[in-house]
């Protein structure tokens, strides 16, 4: 096949191109069985579950808990979390939507468990809904609590490490990558604003749900 010969970057390009022309050729079950490759390689391993229970349990700021446990549970991006807003929970749901799709953005819709709602309940109670969850202008005391847990645990983690984590659960339940997109914010901004809807956050918070256990830490 042609696309073989390509690089992983030109493959990407090009099978999102082919993927395109087959929908506006109406042909969505072709374009369905193209996979796009996964874009760039990892310069890092992903720490075990016991690894990541024993980094959290060394954790000692409240806040990087609770960021923590949303990081690996919604596998948003660090910025959507960090930056999200009271107003941005959907609790209906316990769902996290940081920003609604427009035409030059969009984000992902992330969802948790009831533990961590508790959680940020908890953390969040003199809020209002257009503060943020996490009162901080950058991400220097996230990234000094990481580094903490990391010298009395020995193990390396970084946001990232927890969305690409999130996927891997997800694919590990056989959740279709279309979903997985949508859920991390990949998809076209049309696509995701059909799921901010009580239907479609319904059906996306069940195929999530199917990766639930996978995706508890503590």
């Amino acid at each position: 096949m042609a696309l073989a010969r390509l690089s992983k970057g030109a493959r990407v390009h090009a099978a999102k191109a082919i993927k395109k022309l087959l929908r506006s050729l109406g042909r969505e079950d072709l374009a369905s069985s193209i996979k796009v490759p996964k874009y760039g390689t990892r310069k890092w391993s992903i720490p075990s579950d016991e690894s990541l229970r024993r980094f959290y349990h060394a954790l000692d700021h409240e806040g990087a808990r609770l960021a923590f446990r949303l990081l690996a549970e919604t596998g948003l991006r660090k910025r959507e979390v960090l930056e999200a807003r009271v107003s941005d929970i959907n609790w209906d749901y316990m769902a996290l939507i940081p920003n609604k799709a427009s035409r030059t953005k969009k984000s992902g819709i992330g969802f948790f468990t009831a533990e961590t709602a508790e959680l940020l309940r908890a953390y969040i109670t003199d809020r209002k809904p257009e503060e943020r969850i996490f009162p901080y202008k950058s991400d220097t005391w996230l990234r000094k609590a990481f580094k903490r847990a990391e010298a009395r645990t020995g193990v390396h983690v970084a946001p990232q490490m927890l969305r690409v984590r999130f996927s891997d659960k997800l694919g590990e339940v056989d959740v279709p990558d279309r979903y997985v997109d949508i859920l991390q914010g990949r998809a076209p901004t049309s696509v995701l604003a059909k799921h901010y809807t009580p239907a479609g956050l319904k059906k996306l918070r069940a195929k999530w749900a199917k990766a639930e256990e996978l995706l508890r830490i503590a």
